[in-house]
């Protein structure tokens, strides 16, 4: 199986993650680790166009109440959610 094979079907799984539990994997799953990878992979530029695309489409469908533990510390010390890519 090839790369692009590969990111079609981890892609997959995770869409049918956010179909059905309307948020991205928790920490420490196998899936958590792929989108973690995907968003490094977005920031240094690596991604397709079009792989980036599906995901961030992807991102945007998904419930923003559930973070996935996805919360930091401010400046002023109260907590705050991190953007998508952060």
């Amino acid at each position: 199986m090839d790369n692009e094979a590969k990111w079609n079907e981890h892609y997959q799984e995770l869409k049918e993650h956010v179909k059905r539990t309307g948020h991205f994997p928790d920490k420490h799953t196998r899936l958590n680790n792929w989108v973690k990878y995907q968003r490094k992979r977005i920031k240094e530029g690596r991604m397709t166009e079009e792989q980036k695309q599906l995901f961030e489409q992807l991102a945007k469908t998904r419930s923003h109440e559930h973070t996935g533990g996805r919360r930091k510390k401010s400046n002023s010390g109260k907590t705050e959610e991190r953007g998508f890519f952060d």
